[in-house]
């Protein structure tokens, strides 16, 4: 069974159609790439999955399950949980504190509990301070546990992001151009964290730009164009593809 599918997803913005009749499966721990030129509504496609916007035609089912459209709060604590494209990252607080709040959606302990600060609250507080700790050693920041956030390289927030995301207790981790802005050293640590994390039993979904870059990565791979489905196929396939190269590069006859 797939963890995901999405089916005859439309999204209209006043006369723009942002998206219409996209489809999109992802299977369980497997990482799937969706790429496309930009304006191809991919990220639009990423805030309907996660919630942001309603879609106004198609469906949406995760894990069997409907997704509670237009309800991002349920739909991460039903395993789906996504980064954005431009780092948001809380600047202030340390590097710890930022996946401490990722975990805090998976609390058991009531506000009356922390009103009181019972011992059950301090245990919990201790056992999501020790989580942090392990996530961020997990993705290569353990030694700016401390840091502030803000101050941390492009690189390391975007792999903060990441733990504060894996801190949720994702089933689908959806990465919204990942390595934009790295250099090729960054990009293959990305690349090695997204294996390990597939490797742990979490699916991905990743945006990217970098076509040579997703394909290393990916089994399958989506793309769109102005809003709508073009290809979808193996990374083989979609290299090969002659209206993928076009919707890239344009028709030679273009100049």
């Amino acid at each position: 069974m797939n963890l995901l599918e999405a089916k005859g997803i439309s999204k209209c913005f006043g006369g723009v159609q942002a998206l219409h009749n996209v489809s999109l499966t992802v299977e369980p721990a497997s990482i799937v790439g969706l790429i496309g030129p930009n304006g191809a509504g991919k990220t639009t496609f990423f805030n309907v999955l996660t919630g942001v916007y309603r879609p106004d035609e198609g469906t949406l089912t995760f894990a069997g399950q409907p997704l509670p459209a237009g309800q991002p709060h349920r739909i991460a604590r039903a395993g789906l949980v996504r980064t954005f494209q431009n780092i948001r990252v809380f600047p202030q607080m340390s590097a710890l504190e930022n996946v401490m709040v990722g975990f805090h959606g998976r609390t058991r302990c009531g506000l009356l509990g922390a009103w009181l600060n019972s011992s059950a609250v301090r245990r919990e507080e201790r056992e999501i301070r020790e989580g942090a700790q392990e996530l961020l050693k997990w993705v290569g920041l353990q030694e700016m546990a401390q840091r502030v956030a803000g101050t941390l390289s492009y690189g390391a927030q975007r792999r903060l992001e990441i733990a504060r995301a894996l801190a949720t207790g994702p089933r689908l981790l959806a990465l919204d151009e990942p390595v934009a802005g790295m250099n090729g050293t960054e990009r293959g640590h990305m690349a090695e964290l997204i294996l390990r994390i597939r490797a742990a039993g979490i699916a991905l979904l990743v945006i990217e730009h970098d076509v040579r870059w997703i394909a290393q990565l990916c089994e399958r791979i989506t793309v769109l164009n102005y809003g709508q489905g073009l290809a979808e196929g193996t990374p083989a396939e979609i290299q090969a593809n002659p209206q993928v190269i076009e919707a890239y590069l344009g028709h030679p006859s273009h100049g």
